[in-house]
């Protein structure tokens, strides 16, 4: 069901998923889920094959948002919450939230206010938020989940660190992918670690037949690793399958892959190059981003092509480029990403908000250089921008841009609100008529 409203406050409302096999007779899984974007259903429909297969009730939010004000999500959190345990038989040990980006932060949010009473969190492409970040005696699990071109990549290998060192139950899975709710292999395989996880603490009963199978899946993943020549990434899957199943399932054959695998001298150096990688990525993104601040610093700011070039842009999509190996390929890519997000969406709406239009359309030809296939979208970012700022005249002529370059999405140009002051001009509905019309 795609809407169902709260009946406290009908404003609120989510998108509801009950598997075939529900009845009222019994207690069940409920899965909170928090997008970004306000899109219930999309989010639960990642989710909707596990939530099935393993007889969860998925409840997401249509009203939840990121990069903006905290006060709204906190209102359609518990709004979602109350209706959600009014109407259907939850089960009070086996509560979970998810989420994407700035939902993942909502949802680690939930989950250390609400102090046990959230079993575990699934946060994808983001984890806890700057000023409640994990702490020792944590009463959730948490299972991270990030694109290998993630912008927010780096950040969640630091939080899989952290929550080791604070003692939190925690996993982390990387996916071939941008920043994006994660696929629904992936939503599957954290369902049935949350299923390990309350099997281990004693809120459902042992499974032995579901834990083998769930086993039997995570080594079949870690022999695949190893035989496409990952033998570093299949020793750190055959590690968590000794940790996860211990006490639930026979892993001996599991340990002893990972023993071979953790003797040899070349899985040792490639998991140190891991971490030099990273490290060199960090650094990288730090030294550019000081060079950006820099020159947006000077009065006036510098020609978009000089900057282009203090930021090295050929230099780093050379490096991204398919010629490279894949671990350096990914980690220029990584960097990309950082840049691209920080001066099409970020920079350029702090610009606007605040007037300097010069500047807003600086940062938007920046992350235009950096990621040309994603030029329409990042000047109709920037309309959206200036519309909210006022500037119906800048919006106007950075939609056209957009269209120019393009930007073709007709139906969300009609519905965003950002865009609500252009409705009337001439020009606005001038672009519209346009999209409409058959190209020959």
């Amino acid at each position: 069901m795609p809407r169902v409203p709260c009946e406290a406050d009908p404003k609120q409302s989510y998108a509801l998923y009950l598997p075939t096999s529900y009845s009222s007779a019994r207690k069940w899984p409920v899965l909170y889920l928090y997008d970004p974007r306000s899109r219930g259903a999309f989010a639960a429909e990642r989710f909707r094959e596990a939530a099935e297969k393993f007889g969860w009730i998925l409840a997401s939010s249509n009203n939840t948002m990121s990069d903006g004000p905290l006060a709204p999500n906190v209102v359609a959190v518990n709004a979602v919450w109350a209706d959600v345990n009014r109407r259907l038989p939850i089960d009070p040990r086996r509560v979970y939230a998810a989420g994407f980006s700035g939902g993942a932060r909502t949802a680690c949010l939930l989950a250390k206010k609400m102090d046990g009473d959230v079993a575990g969190v699934i946060g994808c492409g983001g984890g806890f938020m700057d000023n409640s970040p994990p702490e020792k005696g944590m009463r959730f699990a948490f299972f991270g989940a990030v694109g290998n071109v993630d912008f927010n990549y780096g950040e969640m290998r630091r939080l899989d660190r952290t929550l080791a060192k604070v003692g939190a139950i925690h996993r982390l899975v990387v996916f071939d992918g941008p920043h994006s709710w994660c696929p629904a292999a992936v939503c599957a395989e954290a369902i049935g670690w949350m299923e390990l996880r309350a099997m281990k603490s004693g809120t459902r009963t042992k499974d032995p037949a579901l834990a083998d199978r769930l086993l039997r899946e995570k080594v079949e993943k870690a022999a695949a690793l190893e035989r496409a020549g990952k033998a570093a990434d299949a020793f750190l899957r055959y590690s968590e399958a000794v940790e996860d199943f211990e006490g639930l399932a026979d892993t001996k054959d599991a340990d002893a892959a990972r023993a071979r695998l953790g003797a040899l001298a070349a899985v040792r150096k490639e998991l140190a190059a891991e971490e030099r990688r990273e490290e060199k990525e960090a650094r990288s993104f730090e030294r550019l981003w000081k060079d950006l601040k820099q020159a947006l610093g000077s009065d006036p700011p510098p020609p978009l092509q000089a900057v282009v070039n203090q930021l090295r842009v050929g230099e780093l999509r050379k490096e991204a480029g398919p010629e490279r190996p894949e671990p350096d390929r990914l980690s220029a890519r990584r960097v990309l990403e950082q840049l691209s997000v920080q001066t099409g969406f970020y920079l350029a709406r702090d610009f606007a908000s605040r007037h300097d239009f010069l500047r807003a359309e600086l940062v938007t030809g920046i992350a235009e250089a950096l990621k040309p296939d994603r030029a329409g979208t990042v000047w109709y970012d920037l309309a959206c921008f200036r519309a909210v700022a006022g500037d119906r005249k800048g919006a106007l002529g950075s939609l056209r841009t957009a269209v120019k370059k393009g930007f073709r999405q007709v139906e969300l140009i009609e519905t965003d609100p950002d865009l609500a002051s252009l409705r009337e001009e001439k020009d606005y509905r001038a672009i519209v008529e346009e999209l409409k019309t058959p190209r020959s």
